[in-house]
């Protein structure tokens, strides 16, 4: 009973620690109730959320460079404005997460399980470069895209979310919101 007490103490510390920090490189979360966690707006480098059940999970505008998401369920997480540079999603299910102004440029999307369908993005959404339009495409089928009006208003696009014929988004490195894996902020429309 001393060894369960002591488990539930060091889990809760873990937790705590998580929830309060604005910066943990190399996260892993393996082990761990993450459930509930707002990990918005964190700088989570290199964090290892392999496997990890995420549904609902919020990222908004998190700095998620390198993290490593594959195999997770990530159903319904939130990504706005999130960066996922250089980042794996192979096999991955991100049905129906919001990815509106995400940067995805390097990361690694591909994968037989990888799952985008019914997942919402916008013309500032930036795919990986080196895929061809065919591959992006297919992945993308079944996606969602929509604008993205902020909590003041604003709208999070410039221009009409479906161009030419495509699905919404930007491939990098033609990402007009994202430069160098740096957020660049447009002008704001109403």
């Amino acid at each position: 009973m001393g060894e369960s007490i002591r488990e539930s103490q060091e889990n809760a510390t873990w937790r705590a620690s998580v929830e309060s920090a604005e910066s943990i490189p190399g996260l892993t979360v393996a082990g761990h109730d993450i459930k509930g966690i707002n990990f918005s707006g964190k700088s989570l480098h290199d964090a290892d959320f392999t496997k990890a059940d995420l549904r609902g999970a919020r990222f908004q505008d998190a700095d998620l460079t390198g993290a490593d998401f594959t195999g997770a369920d990530l159903r319904q997480a939130n990504f706005i404005g999130a960066n996922l540079q250089d980042a794996s999603l192979v096999n991955a299910n991100l049905s129906q997460a919001s990815l509106h102004s995400a940067n995805l440029s390097n990361a690694a999307v591909a994968g037989p399980k990888t799952s985008f369908s019914g997942t919402k993005m916008n013309a500032r959404t930036c795919w990986p470069k080196g895929l061809t339009r065919e591959q992006l495409d297919n992945l993308l089928n079944g996606v969602i895209v929509e604008r993205y009006v902020d909590s003041d208003g604003r709208v999070l696009t410039l221009r009409e979310d479906v161009k030419d014929g495509r699905f919404g988004g930007e491939q990098a490195p033609r990402c007009r919101l994202w430069e160098h894996g740096h957020r660049v902020y447009p002008e704001w429309t109403q």
